[in-house]
């Protein structure tokens, strides 16, 4: 029997049998078509799933009247359990509407029961897209935070220097203005006594005179987050525009200098203000720096 009769025949059998040539690959690719379609239909209802949206209003979050001890607290609690601090963080402000009173209140002995254990259901009931922008801000914050702004051997030694929570305290001077920082005390009230340093590394971006903030440094981060460090006594040598900088470089001297005309009319301090780059507000966006620098204090909230 010839070839072509054996292939023909061949052929008239498999199509009796309900086989045909290429079905195999047909079906694979169908399926795979679907399977590229399921994904995306999953990605976008991922992106469009209901869930809660965080919204507070920016002057609430600003104001970060976080408990203080619970951040350290958190943090210690998300490494034992594999937990992103940030996310983690994040759902804590959530779930309590970034502590609106102005004394926050709440009991920190519940904190690993109500957060850490329940994390992953609490984190799955808000909308990802609506809490991401908080994660990144304190994702930025706590990884760029590596000093506190009067350098080791002054501040822990030194009962003279304090602070407290100064956030929305009016000023006098210039009519009344909303305190946007933390003023960080000399009691003993000497003009270049107290040595301030940088919080963070970073580019300086301004090193100069204002008439309010009288001798300031401001340091911008890798994270385009902005501190400023104003009413210098004076800067120290060598800080200037441009000029890459480290954690507890020193930057100058405490002192009273600037508001405006009535300069050198408030005791000695330093105004801390910390400006993150955030998308959940526009314009300038300054978060109180308190909560943070009793959380450098004691970063482990026990």
């Amino acid at each position: 029997m010839r070839s072509r009769d054996i292939k023909r025949r061949v052929g008239i059998k498999r199509k009796l049998n309900g086989f045909r040539p290429g079905l195999v690959k047909d079906y694979f690719f169908k399926l795979c078509v679907l399977a590229v379609f399921l994904l995306i239909i999953g990605g976008i209802f991922s992106l469009l799933r209901p869930g809660i949206r965080v919204r507070v209003d920016a002057d609430t979050v600003a104001a970060f009247r976080v408990p203080h001890r619970a951040i350290g607290m958190l943090r210690v609690y998300a490494a034992r359990n594999g937990i992103s601090f940030p996310e983690l963080f994040a759902v804590f402000n959530a779930q309590n509407d970034f502590f609106p009173e102005k004394r926050a209140v709440y009991d920190l002995s519940a904190i690993e029961r109500l957060y850490v254990s329940d994390f992953k259901r609490l984190s799955r009931q808000y909308n990802s897209r609506s809490i991401a922008p908080y994660i990144a801000m304190f994702e930025s914050l706590f990884t760029e935070i590596e000093a506190f702004p009067i350098p080791a051997g002054w501040y822990e030694y030194d009962p003279s220097i304090m602070f407290g929570d100064s956030w929305g305290v009016e000023h006098n001077f210039q009519g009344n203005r909303m305190h946007m920082g933390t003023a960080i005390i000399d009691r003993e009230n000497i003009r270049g006594r107290v040595p301030v340093s940088s919080m963070t590394r970073g580019t300086v971006r301004e090193a100069g005179w204002d008439n309010n903030l009288g001798y300031f440094v401001s340091v911008v981060t890798e994270n385009n987050t902005l501190y400023l460090y104003a009413h210098l006594d004076r800067i120290a040598t060598g800080i200037a525009a441009g000029q890459n900088i480290t954690a507890g470089q020193l930057l100058g001297q405490m002192g009273n200098s600037g508001g405006g005309r009535d300069g050198r009319s408030f005791p000695v301090h330093l105004h801390l203000a910390i400006s993150p780059d955030v998308t959940f507000t526009r314009g300038n966006f300054w978060i109180n720096p308190y909560p943070l620098l009793r959380y450098i204090e004691n970063p482990t909230g026990f």
